[in-house]
């Protein structure tokens, strides 16, 4: 049990050091000192007003953080098609 949290924790770490995290994390501080996109952020998730979005898609720094969100999501399921490996091979071993 000892080995899969030691197992578990360097994951953690690969994932904290990763780019797709790194950048990520850039951009959400890039995007939150910009206090004309958050008042836009925040006004359209209030009212789902499409003008609203299309205002925010003009910023080129949210177009970077939904790519590398979306790149996050490629990486997470690549984390669970290897998870799914992994409990599959203990299944058959049972």
């Amino acid at each position: 049990m000892e080995k899969l949290y030691d197992k578990l924790d360097n994951l953690k770490k690969t994932l904290d050091e990763s780019e797709t995290i790194t950048k990520l994390r850039e951009l959400i501080k890039e995007i939150n000192s910009n206090k004309e996109l958050v008042s836009l952020i925040e006004k359209y998730n209030l009212t789902h007003d499409e003008r609203i979005k299309q205002e925010i898609l003009k910023y080129d720094i949210f177009l970077k953080y939904k790519h590398q969100e979306t790149e996050l999501n490629f990486l997470i399921l690549e984390i669970n098609q290897e998870l799914k490996k992994i409990t599959k091979k203990d299944k058959c071993g049972l």
